[in-house]
């Protein structure tokens, strides 16, 4: 029974990384596909191109800035969604519905929203004096990258939100009861109890949401294609820059292979992590 998802992973997941590992020690002429072997030559260029050290450093900053927002507005959210207030069921579809809209319609609103010279959020900032021009910010590199970031955020705090909301459903309420007997205020049962019972799913969620964003492609390209001046050219642009507009397709290859390797070893200070939040609650 296992079989079938066994071939997926070998044909989808494994055999790509093995390919990807074997192209990064060769030059690849991009129409024969002629292989000429180099070592790990491609690897030393990578460390001294500096427009991949900038694509590296920003993808850190995109994906460090991504992970810790969405964790805490997911955290909030979920638990105003789970207080028991008026229309929350109401209000827990609507939570949801940034994260069923299609990545190409969400930024295709969203440069229509932001367009500099009709764009309607920008027509209202001017109107409340927040702004003296109809600005777009994915066309300024100032302000090009936090605002992918805010986009990212609002399209993908909703899952945070499913996972945290589906955790908090199981907490006993006899914990909370215990919690308030001995003294607790509400900052206590959220810090002592609420806190550590969520925190396996939340390490889940986060571990997840690394890895996609460390591989997302989508958002960032349609809002803002690496520019202006690739300022927000993350390691997937660079990637894809390396392999089909300057062709070398074993440096994107050697590329993707660190961060393939970047990503194992912080998947695995996320499982110590859960491990530890797992034993924490037995």
């Amino acid at each position: 029974m296992l079989l079938p998802a066994l071939l997926l992973l070998l044909v989808f997941a494994v055999y790509p990384f093995l390919a990807s590992v074997f192209d990064s020690f060769f030059r690849i002429d991009f129409l024969t596909r002629e292989h000429t072997f180099l070592g790990p030559d491609n690897y030393r260029r990578l460390w001294e191109d500096p427009a991949v050290r900038g694509a590296f450093g920003r993808s850190v900053l995109w994906v460090a800035a991504n992970v810790v927002i969405q964790a805490v507005l997911g955290v909030a959210v979920a638990l105003l969604l789970n207080a028991g207030l008026r229309g929350q069921s109401l209000a827990r579809g609507l939570v949801l519905f940034p994260y069923v809209v299609p990545a190409v319609v969400a930024a295709l609103v969203f440069r229509f929203l932001f367009n500099d010279t009709s764009g309607v959020a920008g027509y209202a900032l001017r109107e409340l004096g927040l702004s003296e021009s109809l600005a777009n910010p994915f066309a300024d590199p100032a302000t090009v990258l936090g605002a992918l970031v805010a986009v990212n955020c609002w399209k993908y705090v909703p899952f945070v939100v499913i996972v945290v909301l589906a955790r908090l459903q199981t907490l006993p309420g006899e914990l909370k009861e215990a919690a308030s007997l001995d003294g607790a205020g509400r900052f206590g049962i959220f810090r002592h109890v609420t806190l550590p019972w969520i925190a396996p799913a939340l390490i889940v969620a986060m571990l997840m949401r690394t890895i996609w964003t460390a591989y997302d492609f989508d958002l960032p390209y349609l809002l803002a294609a690496g520019g202006p001046m690739d300022s927000s050219t993350t390691v997937p642009l660079a990637i894809r820059k390396l392999a089909f507009a300057d062709q070398d397709l074993g440096l994107a290859s050697a590329l993707a292979v660190c961060v393939a390797i970047l990503l194992v070893a912080g998947a695995r200070l996320y499982l110590r992590a859960y491990r530890s939040s797992e034993s924490a609650l037995s």
